[in-house]
């Protein structure tokens, strides 16, 4: 007999193919929901002090299932805060049997925590003592819809209390801030790299010290003084100059809320504006976008006036609106981002990382192999050769002679790198030199490029 297979929130569900069965399965479910809908109805009734459903005052709210773990986190510990749980229960009863509250698991930077994402709230606010009940729904996927009821005849309740003070919690106290997390919401481990791991000039070194790193600790005394908070700071150089290792660095250093974004990130407009939104509830924050020039709609020569130019030069408008957010955005081709998008005001100063000149490959180099265990290495010759090789390529000239190095001695651990360990690592790149200038040799990270 052919049979028919039903998808529903408790699993699959097989039937005979027959109009007996699907009448029956259909007057099951028709009185189950009738019985749900009218204890769940009358117990919500009761508990508001109402007596019809038109009385009831209702508040959507939609996560979508990025922003799940971090919203059922916020809400879990502001309720918590904010109302007494008089009693919590699956709102899908079957007849008088209640069943279990549904749970999650969710992973955060401090740890695992487990939410319900199936559940009903009966709650009274503890200020007041008014009345409220808040159900918890999933949707598709992870996807989460909850509402919000009261009493409109209780002069009690204010909806619109509860909101501001929901939204208060999460830009003050949500586990967003002070983290780090990209436009999905996702959270990024902070990343090891310090300043001492980045090879900067003095004017590299003075330019994100006065601009970023101590503009961000001294926020207060700008806003004290109504001076603005918000800044820019455009990072331009060719791959493997150091951009993204700097941009690193300087999230470790930083005590903010840290939102980094990537071009595949932005995927319609209204996205740049939410982030900006939060990034300005969150903060002292840095907005890090990487390689600003893919970002769709930035380069006003292929795309016309793009939308997404617009939005993203109102985001960077305005000090009120960006009040303790700073900007930055690297690029390997500055040319092709529009003239109103890096005048001053929207990214105030351009640090330059272009290919290192004679001293600093020098640097680089003593800074790599001070690493490793050396003998009668002269670097003169190496520096000379490598003019207009980037940072990343000095780097993979002591890591390939290392390699060489161990590989040589049988991995003996007084193993040291020798002159033509590094004359040999230098020839087999020089052979290869287009690939390595156009490559990013940095480990795998969420902070690429």
């Amino acid at each position: 007999m052919a049979a028919i297979e039903i998808n529903t929130p408790v699993g699959d569900i097989t039937i005979p193919y027959d109009e007996a069965s699907i009448l029956d399965l259909i007057r099951k479910v028709n009185k189950t929901n009738s019985q749900d809908n009218t204890l769940s109805d009358n117990e919500l009734l009761e508990f508001l002090g109402a007596e019809d459903l038109e009385e009831l005052e209702e508040d959507w709210l939609f996560w979508e299932d990025s922003k799940v773990p971090v919203m059922l986190h916020d809400f879990n510990h502001w309720m918590k805060g904010y109302f007494e749980i008089v009693k919590s229960k699956n709102y899908a009863n079957r007849g008088e049997k209640v069943s279990n509250i549904t749970y999650q698991n969710f992973e955060y930077p401090h740890g695992q925590e487990k939410f319900a994402t199936k559940c009903i709230y009966y709650l009274k606010e503890k200020v007041t003592g008014a009345p409220y009940v808040w159900k918890i729904m999933p949707l598709d996927g992870v996807h989460i819809e909850t509402v919000l009821y009261s009493n409109t005849n209780d002069s009690t309740t204010s909806m619109e209390g509860v909101r501001k003070s929901f939204d208060e919690y999460v830009r003050t106290k949500g586990i967003l801030k002070n983290n780090t997390f990209n436009a999905k919401y996702e959270f990024i481990k902070k990343p090891l790299t310090t300043f001492d791991d980045v090879v900067l000039s003095e004017s590299q070194q003075e330019i994100i010290k006065k601009n970023i790193v101590n503009y961000i600790k001294n926020l207060p005394f700008y806003q004290e003084r109504g001076l603005p908070t918000n800044r820019g700071a455009l990072i331009v150089g060719p791959p493997g100059t150091g951009k993204t290792l700097t941009c690193e660095a300087i999230i470790t250093t930083l005590e903010a809320t840290i939102i980094y974004i990537t071009a595949g990130d932005i995927v319609e407009q209204g996205i740049i504006d939410t982030l900006y939104e939060l990034a300005n509830g969150l903060s002292p924050s840095v907005v890090i976008i990487e390689d600003i020039d893919t970002l769709g709609g930035l380069d006003r020569r292929e795309t016309g006036n793009h939308p997404l130019l617009g939005e993203f030069l109102n985001c960077l408008n305005g000090v009120e609106k960006n009040d303790g957010v700073i900007t930055i955005a690297t690029t390997n081709y500055p040319e092709h981002l529009d003239k109103a998008l890096t005048r001053a005001g929207r990214f105030d100063v351009k640090i330059d990382f272009g290919l290192p000149d004679e001293k600093l490959r020098k640097h680089i180099l003593e800074k790599y192999l001070a690493t490793v265990k050396t003998k009668k290495i002269e670097l003169k010759e190496i520096i000379k050769k490598t003019n207009g090789f980037s940072g990343a390529f000095l780097k993979e000239i002591v890591t390939l002679a290392t390699i060489e190095a161990f590989e040589e001695s049988g991995y003996n651990s007084d193993t040291k790198i020798l002159q033509k360990h590094i004359d040999n690592s230098l020839e087999m790149l020089l052979k290869n030199r287009h690939d390595y200038l156009h490559s990013n040799t940095s480990s795998p990270s969420p902070f690429h490029g």
